[in-house]
């Protein structure tokens, strides 16, 4: 026998073994002898519930209103705490130095610039509507009007946020709104910033306080709320971006009385809402690859492939298949026994 048709018996030695394997989907109960076999009904389930995981609460990403200046001072002193609740208009940082008499300077400079621009801008609005003066001229004429208009808007949006000292050095920088205070991050090294914008802080709204964790992605479609020691939020966000099998939810605000506190790691478990069934995790074995239970008809097993959602704290597995009904029983002993049956493995005395 050559070696080619060697391997040709091999291949179709293998093909045949396959198909009477994949064939075999059921093992009658005659064939079990004395092998002890135990059955449970299968349980429709509505919810499950995870076991415990790490939980992190955390500011939802994009929602701090950042606090940018036109300047930036050479000493800035916080006056409230990094995570302290503050009040719109609260004095919360003291900024000092040669710059903050720079933009008091340059404020006052500007103001003035756009009066002027503002003041001959009405002068000759109404001699252009009737071209008593060129339109290069009357271009010019509302051009550094807006530019000045602009220039002082852009440096008086952040005089709202400051209330000046006697010192000319000085001023205290004010809350934009109330909410939690918050320092500012870090710029990463490999990002550019303006030399003449700096960012001084945030306020975070409390209801941009959320408690975020990772689920399997096989389980996004069902994650419906968080459970904490202290309270229960629904899920508002589910993430599109995958972390090695895992993707990150966001809850709701936090309600009332949640007493979770910002940064926090907490013990959370999540509740899955499903439309499935559960039998005890033992009962589950793999056939071909495919997950799979022994449900009893009559006198025969028949090994049902299941789809697993996952496993609840009580040790139970919660799956979905197709054609079967509440209370079918299924096996929950002797289950490698039976596998071996099924795949021609050996007999029962």
């Amino acid at each position: 026998m050559n070696y080619t048709t060697f391997r040709y018996l091999l291949v179709l030695f293998s093909m045949v073994l396959a198909c009477d394997v994949h064939a075999s989907s059921s093992v009658s109960l005659d064939n079990l002898g004395k092998l002890s076999l135990t059955y449970t009904p299968i349980n429709a389930v509505s919810a499950m519930e995870k076991p415990a995981s790490t939980g992190i609460v955390k500011v939802l990403p994009g929602s701090p209103l950042r606090i940018i200046s036109p300047m930036d001072p050479q000493k800035i002193e916080y006056l409230v705490a990094h995570g302290q609740n503050v009040k719109q208009n609260q004095r919360i940082a003291m900024l000092s130095g040669s710059e903050v008499h720079h933009f008091r300077d340059n404020l006052a400079a500007k103001t003035a610039l756009l009066e002027i621009t503002k003041s001959r801008f009405d002068k000759n609005r109404e001699l252009a509507s009737v071209n008593a003066i060129s339109q290069d001229k009357w271009l010019n004429i509302a051009q550094q009007y807006y530019d000045a208009q602009l220039t002082w808007g852009h440096l008086n949006h952040f005089a709202e946020m400051f209330e000046p000292h006697s010192d000319e050095d000085m001023g205290y920088l004010l809350a934009p709104s109330k909410g939690i205070f918050m320092l500012p991050e870090q710029a990463p090294t490999d990002i550019e910033t303006q030399a003449t914008e700096t960012q001084l802080g945030a306020i975070v709204n409390p209801n941009s306080i959320r408690l975020t964790t990772l689920v399997k992605e096989s389980e996004k479609e069902f994650v419906e709320a968080m459970y904490t020691d202290s309270c229960s939020v629904e899920i508002e966000k589910i993430e599109k971006i995958s972390h090695r099998f895992f993707v990150r939810v966001w809850s709701a605000p936090l309600p009332e009385g949640c007493a979770l506190q910002l940064g926090a790691q907490v013990n959370v478990r999540v509740k899955l809402s499903v439309s499935a069934h559960s039998v005890p995790a033992a009962s589950v074995f793999y056939l071909h690859g495919q997950a799979s239970i022994f449900v009893r008809h009559d006198d025969t097993l028949k090994a049902v492939p299941i789809t697993l959602i996952g496993n609840t704290d009580n040790d139970s597995a919660v799956f979905t298949a197709p054609n079967l009904a509440n209370n079918d029983e299924v096996l929950t002993s002797s289950i490698s026994a039976v596998q071996g049956i099924l795949l021609g493995l050996g007999g029962i005395e």
